[in-house]
């Protein structure tokens, strides 16, 4: 492939071009002009993108772990590690990507630190760029320049990398001896370790290779969920770009924001600068299920709004009704005369006529002219 060749003859060659003359790249290449839109890479505002429900598919086999005819080429060049992915085309199913009913077999993948591609402004530690191109017949073109399509993978510093660390001690021996062995068939599928787990939720944008000839119309793909490595990995990948006989890395004063704590500045970065967006739009996957919920979310959002906004009226109606509604005027009522209370006559008290009267009786002293003889009362008469 075009590509893929163009990349991995630099192994043998020295490029007139690095990452401290990247003003001068438009010279030599003239699709790495600024006056030239839609270049790479680039910053992604994670709260200004669009949305896409058309899914990333990968396939590949048999699997190249366990066999020997998928083999894969180490390539150590001034600026990058890289390893081109089966080189004798020996893969029954092509290892690539299925995206809008293409297949992008994949020809090789390599690595940039810094990140190349920052999201809200901030680098990660490391960028893994898994370089396809179009392959079948519902290609455009036969030209392999014209439908590329790039996974990006997003690399922080945490635990070590399972899938770096089968394949960074030979591309560390092949970067400290150039006699080393280059070729390899027992690397397994990148697919189903190097590319982060399902769901595989990613960034889409149109864009150009990040490295000249800067390759224009290239789908790029910016996995969401990153993946760690150890810093004894980044290190040594840095090291040896750093101090290869033609580095093309550059010294940076000051560590790129968003990167771990600890960045060696000392060690040679090997990033593009960020380009000019202009009116691209960039657009993050979401499943349609998802799709379908937030949309079923945002209807009844909507219906609760509606009814809170006719409610709402209702109430202000009713008010409005009240406060305008127009006084009643108060008629004069006759005074009326007031009633003088006639006074009430005392009441005679009732006298109970006495049924029987005890007649009082006068008991009149009476000289005593006879003496009362004993034995015998004396009765006084009244």
């Amino acid at each position: 492939m075009k590509l893929f060749l163009g990349i991995s003859c630099s192994a043998f060659t020295v490029s007139a071009w690095d990452y401290n003359t990247v003003s001068a790249w438009a010279g030599e290449f003239q699709n790495c002009a600024a006056t030239v839109p839609n270049q790479s890479p680039i910053n992604i505002d994670t709260t200004a993108t669009g949305t896409t429900t058309d899914p990333l598919q990968f396939q590949g086999l048999p699997d190249s772990a366990i066999n020997p005819a998928i083999r894969q080429n180490l390539v150590i060049n001034g600026h990058t590690w890289e390893l081109g992915w089966d080189v004798n085309a020996a893969a029954e199913d092509k290892y690539g990507v299925l995206y809008n009913n293409k297949l992008y077999a994949l020809d090789q993948f390599h690595f940039h630190s810094p990140s190349e591609h920052t999201l809200d402004g901030n680098h990660y530690d490391l960028e893994a760029h898994m370089v396809h191109a179009c392959a079948g017949t519902n290609c455009v073109t036969e030209a392999d320049d014209d439908e590329n399509l790039v996974v990006a993978i997003f690399m922080n510093v945490g635990d070590e990398n399972p899938y770096l660390a089968t394949i960074w001690p030979e591309l560390g021996a092949l970067a400290a001896n150039s006699s080393a062995a280059y070729t390899l068939d027992d690397v397994a599928n990148p697919y189903n370790s190097l590319v982060p787990a399902a769901p595989h939720d990613f960034y889409r944008y149109l864009g150009s290779t990040t490295t000249p000839t800067c390759v224009p119309d290239v789908e790029w793909f910016m996995m969401s969920t990153p993946v760690t490595l150890s810093q004894d990995q980044l290190t040594n990948y840095r090291t040896a770009i750093s101090d290869h006989a033609n580095t093309q890395t550059t010294i940076s004063a000051d560590a790129p924001a968003g990167v771990t704590a600890g960045w060696n500045t000392a060690l040679g970065t090997n990033n593009r600068p960020l380009q000019i967006i202009g009116d691209r739009v960039v657009f993050k996957y979401r499943s349609p299920a998802e799709v379908a919920a937030e949309n079923m979310a945002f209807l009844w959002h909507g219906v609760l709004i509606f009814v809170a906004v006719v409610v709402l009226t209702l109430l202000c109606l009713c008010v409005y009704m009240q406060l305008t509604k127009p006084k009643e005027k108060k008629t004069s009522r006759a005074v009326k005369p007031v009633k003088r209370k006639e006074p009430v006559p005392e009441e005679t008290p009732l006298v109970q006529p006495q049924l029987f009267v005890q007649p009082q009786l006068q008991y009149q002293q009476m000289p005593m002219q006879y003496a009362q003889p004993q034995g015998r009362p004396f009765i006084v008469a009244p």
